[in-house]
């Protein structure tokens, strides 16, 4: 049965995963079905179910906050690489659909870059909170404004006397929430060719890294080549979450995870994860979900952000 303490606010959410609860274990519904919920004093949930665990019965999260359901509490930024196929793309589908059904708009924002045209989130393209922007310029102009903006954070809290997002909120009131946002920047590698996108890029990340969960920003960095060539090691080792499917030699996945093993894994989205507080890799699977679900889901969702 589903778990109706699972979702934040929507009988058309829980409706729709009901009527798909019967699917597989390969499928996200059952998934959604069987997932828990880490939702904090703030109203907010940041533990994002990803798949499940190699023996595909147990649902495996990223924690972003804390702790949950026997897995630590990760960095606050993540890489993820897969060759072509591999499942990568379904694998930024599912958490971003995951990101929208466990909170409310005021809760997480969404944004996307895609220098391949947006096209492997042409189903998503619905979503009130998420924009996909195709130009460089335009994500470096928004990386730029991420530093600005944690700097401006920081005085705020400051003068307000709190250390966290959620605190912050808490004083300001409704009307003048921060967002926590989540940044996805999908086939990293074609924009990194570009100095000044680079730098911009680190210097988001340094803020990041500096300030951690009370930033409001988590980045989530994709790219089909894990190669020191089109991704930087000092770009690369800001990254305390590496998430990994189908890579196509050892070299790259060593380079990726600091491990073998991801040129070795097989069926589509099948993966391997060395997160931030776990004493040891992760082998999982990421679920199955048609472009068609997807868009029923977006509906689903919509329904419950218009009411």
């Amino acid at each position: 049965m589903l778990n109706k303490n699972s979702f934040r606010y929507s009988a058309a959410i829980e409706a729709l995963v009901e009527k798909h609860s019967d699917e597989g274990n390969d499928s996200m519904w059952s998934v959604w079905r069987d997932r828990q919920v880490n939702r904090n004093d703030y109203g907010g949930n940041y533990s994002f179910v990803l798949g499940r665990t190699a023996d595909k019965d147990k649902p495996f999260y990223l924690n972003f906050e804390s702790a949950f359901e026997g897995f630590a509490a990760h960095a606050p930024y993540t890489l993820v690489t897969g060759m072509t196929g591999s499942g990568k793309s379904s694998f930024l589908r599912n958490l971003i659909l995951d990101i929208a059904i466990t909170n409310t708009p005021d809760l997480a924002a969404i944004k996307v870059f895609d220098p391949n045209g947006g096209w492997a989130f042409e189903s998503l393209k619905g979503l009130h909170r998420m924009r996909v922007e195709t130009n460089i310029e335009t994500a470096k102009s928004y990386l730029e404004g991420i530093t600005k903006s944690i700097k401006a954070h920081e005085q705020l809290f400051e003068t307000l006397g709190v250390k966290t997002l959620e605190e912050c909120n808490k004083v300001l009131g409704l009307k003048k929430r921060l967002l926590r946002t989540f940044v996805i920047i999908d086939e990293v590698a074609v924009w990194m060719i570009d100095d000044d996108f680079k730098a911009k890029l680190l210097e988001a990340l340094d803020a990041i890294s500096n300030k951690g969960w009370s930033t409001g920003y988590h980045l989530i960095l994709a790219t089909q080549w894990p190669d020191p060539r089109v991704l930087p090691k000092e770009v690369r080792d800001h990254f305390g979450n590496r998430i990994s499917l189908k890579l196509p030699t050892a070299e790259m996945s060593e380079y990726a995870l600091g491990i073998k093993g991801a040129e070795s894994l097989t069926d589509l989205g099948h993966m391997l994860a060395v997160l931030a507080g776990e004493p040891a890799p992760i082998n999982c699977w990421v679920p199955w979900l048609s472009d068609e679900d997807a868009e029923r889901m977006v509906t689903a969702i919509r329904v419950a952000e218009d009411r």
